[in-house]
């Protein structure tokens, strides 16, 4: 009677909830359009994830490798890799059967007279399994396996990241190098120039205001110095975060680097940015949206079987040794087998607003989604415009920087043979030092831009360690 009682309660829970059982489908990738910057002859051309070796700039490269390899932070998050592997696994457990084992023993008397000590002995070994009939067990596991690619996505973001913090932290210091040496060499030009004024000085030829505005110019040079010097340091610290090595006792190949100047590392040929599409799949932010939606629905799915009864198995073998029998005794053992059912019903509100409150947060992963694609995009954007654009001007500041050459050639000629006084050397200098300046610092932007693209583009392979660390 009691067991056609609770049979039909559960019929009639099922029937009652089943037509709202099921999760809404996990929304298609946003629809994107084409943007300007994604021209029409390199969008079909194959992204390069190995992007910096298009600077051709071995030291670049080598660095790079260095931080890939020896960050803190992808360690940090290789850490968060192998924790969500290590719950996923944990979770594909419940598919399984689970075991446990008790034993215990007791020695006692009872309190009437001429009674005797006895002793016992129990013990009990016990097996079960869940029936996962309406796919709570299969949901949790999808969830967690959408929390190991999140992970896994996240640790790529990082890559991007790093690589392209390093190239930058490259990029600044080469830049800050050759603006010192720009500064450097016109200091020593204008010092000679000081110099000569101030013989002309001394001989009639040259005012005080002469010899004042030259040594200003001179001073003013130097002062540009010290900047710049601590440019090149603080750019020399950051490699070695970067690299996971002390500032203050860095490797040999970044001590190297104050002591062997190079030249700016430039981008070589057009940046190859593939199509959308590829974009959505392989910028890694976008990808760790898209498994945090995933896992939201799948907790989703999980959510909805609570409406539905839990069925597990159960199995036991269990003995009982005391004074009346012995180990040989069959009366001594005992076992049981059947299953046992729990429903959260016939009252299901707390089930249906554990279901609200993940419909909810699934709405919310669909609008960070969203929200995550179109802001790579507007990078994308931003990024291949702003590279555009410093190349126009780059190449503007070498026509600028070129005449500024022949423009004090010209003046000193002029000076030497009377036509003209100094003050046309001090400025054609002042405008040589800031058309060399300014052409040092555009290259560096022109390059910070290509960087910041490839950034914004999702740049980095899935490396070998990456992939062999994801749990089956």
């Amino acid at each position: 009677m009691s067991l056609r009682l609770t049979s039909a309660v559960l019929a009639g829970g099922i029937f009652l909830v089943s037509a709202c059982a099921s999760a809404p489908p996990a929304p298609d990738a946003a629809p994107v359009a084409l943007g300007t910057a994604f021209s029409e002859g390199l969008r079909d051309v194959a992204f390069d994830t190995e992007w910096w070796t298009r600077f051709d700039d071995p030291q670049m490269e080598s660095l790079i490798a260095k931080a890939l390899a020896a960050n803190k932070s992808l360690d940090v998050a290789q850490a968060n890799i192998r924790l969500a592997g290590s719950l996923a696994r944990s979770v594909r457990l419940n598919r399984s059967y689970g075991t446990s084992s008790s034993a215990g023993a007791n020695v006692g008397r009872s309190t009437g007279a001429g009674q005797d000590v006895e002793a016992s002995a129990t013990g009990n070994i016990g097996a079960s399994w869940e029936m996962d009939l309406f796919g709570r067990i299969d949901a949790e596991i999808a969830a967690a396996e959408f929390s190991v690619q999140e992970a896994r996505q996240l640790r790529r973001d990082v890559a991007v990241i790093v690589a392209s913090d390093t190239a930058l932290a490259y990029v600044t210091l080469r830049s800050a190098q050759a603006r010192l040496h720009v500064a450097r060499k016109n200091a020593r030009t204008q010092l000679e120039g000081l110099d000569l004024l101030q013989s002309l000085f001394a001989n009639g030829r040259a005012t005080r205001l002469d010899l004042e505005r030259a040594d200003t110019q001179y001073r003013t040079t130097l002062a540009s110095i010290p900047r710049l010097e601590a440019s090149i340091q603080t750019s020399l610290n950051a490699l070695a975060a970067l690299t996971g090595q002390p500032a203050t006792d860095p490797d040999e190949e970044l001590a190297r680097l104050v002591l062997e100047t190079d030249d700016i590392p430039e981008h070589q040929g057009a940046i190859l940015t593939g199509s959308v599409e590829s974009l959505t799949r392989r910028r890694p932010d976008i990808r760790a949206a898209e498994a945090a939606l995933g896992r939201q629905v799948a907790l989703g799915e999980a959510a909805r079987a609570e409406l539905f009864p839990t069925i597990v198995w159960n199995a036991d073998v269990f003995a009982l040794f005391n004074p009346d029998n012995s180990v040989g005794d069959l009366s001594s053992l005992g076992f049981g087998i059947g299953p046992a059912i729990q429903w959260a019903g016939p009252d299901l509100r707390r089930v249906r607003a554990n279901i609200d409150t993940s419909d909810a947060r699934t709405e919310a992963a669909i609008a960070q989604y969203d929200v995550t694609v179109l802001a790579a995009l507007s990078e994308v954007e931003s990024a291949l415009t702003q590279y555009v654009s410093e190349l126009r001007r780059r190449d503007d500041l070498e026509s600028a920087a070129t005449s500024a050459r022949r423009s004090l050639e010209l003046a000193r000629l002029r000076f030497e043979e009377g036509v003209d006084d100094y003050l046309d050397v001090l400025d054609a200098q002042r405008t040589l030092l800031d058309a060399e300046d300014r052409l040092a610092e555009s290259r560096q932007q022109t390059s910070e831009a290509a960087i910041a693209a490839y950034r914004a583009l999702g740049g980095i392979s899935e490396d070998a360690d990456d992939i062999a660390s994801e749990p089956n």
